[in-house]
């Protein structure tokens, strides 16, 4: 029987070692990597990782920098973290390979949905890395195009230090509502910070949930799963 097929989509922030400012901790991809042994067991994984601990493309000094290099930069930040996540997999026993939208031979394989899904059918880990391989369309876009094509049933979106999908910025305004549910309509009418806008958009089309919940909570893809934790769930129901 065909197990269920989900993707993670987790930024470079929560791979960053945050009190000496290194931009990888080797306890947090050994967490990481450990909880996605656990959910392997009964689903398909796939993980789209940000490099937004190296490099953020689209918030980069454009006085310095072409736009369009910008972004290739932070694709390339997407790789650096995929390999060293592979490498924390392969380490506990979990057979992973990194498939990237910008090329890059010597370290991932070129993505095509075909191999992709025939990986996946194997049971190995597939880390999707490069973003959508072109400039100016975010991680969060490339996860939902990806889960599109490997007809995923969810996104599990990990947020960094926040539970779930707010009324306004919980950081900023102690008296912003958690929402429990919500649909995409609701999301994108009230501009809500769940994903990028195309992002939705194409979620809302090809009805893929989105399970928003904070990465930085102990066992949190785990939990979040298990619904043991506060989550927020984007998708189509009224």
């Amino acid at each position: 029987m065909a197990k269920k097929r989900i993707i993670l989509k987790i930024s470079g922030a929560v791979l960053k070692e945050k009190q000496s400012n290194h931009i990888l901790s080797s306890a947090k991809l050994q967490n990481i990597a450990t909880q996605i042994k656990i959910i392997h067991r009964n689903y398909d994984v796939a993980i789209v990782v940000g490099g937004g601990n190296i490099w953020r493309g689209g918030t980069s000094d454009l006085k310095l920098y072409r736009e369009d290099q910008a972004h290739y930069m932070g694709m390339v930040a997407t790789i650096i973290n995929a390999v060293a996540l592979k490498e924390a997999l392969l380490k506990i026993g979990i057979a992973t390979e990194v498939h990237s939208l910008l090329p890059c031979p010597k370290v991932a394989i070129n993505y095509r949905k075909s191999i992709a899904n025939k990986t996946l059918s194997q049971h190995k880990v597939v880390i999707l890395a490069g973003g959508t391989g072109k400039p100016f369309f975010s991680t969060d876009t490339g996860a939902a195009k990806e889960a599109i094509e490997l007809q995923a049933n969810c996104i599990l979106m990990g947020k960094d230090g926040v539970d779930g999908v707010y009324s306004a910025d919980p950081k900023k305004n102690p008296k912003a509502i958690r929402y429990t549910n919500l649909t995409f309509q609701a999301a994108i009418n009230q501009q809500l910070q769940v994903m990028d806008l195309s992002a939705m958009k194409l979620c809302r089309s090809h009805n893929i949930p989105i399970l928003v919940f904070n990465m930085e909570r102990d066992n949190a893809i785990v939990d979040a799963m298990n619904r043991k934790i506060p989550i927020t769930i984007v998708d189509n129901e009224k």
